[in-house]
């Protein structure tokens, strides 16, 4: 794996991670619509890296 694929993928498990924090947050802030928002986010974020893991892997 060169330098940027990795630099990539761990932008997409800082993003994943990030998104899991906020979500904490808006919840403790009954912020339920930016909340449900977020999740969704968070979900996508988690898919992201899955598939630049396993991309990335293959080459």
């Amino acid at each position: 794996m060169t330098k940027q694929q990795k630099t990539a993928l761990n932008m997409a498990k800082f993003i994943q991670g990030q998104s899991l924090l906020l979500l904490e947050k808006l919840n403790e802030l009954d912020l339920d619509t930016e909340a449900d928002m977020c999740e969704r986010l968070h979900e996508d974020a988690e898919r992201l890296h899955a598939c630049l893991l396993a991309k990335l892997n293959q080459e």
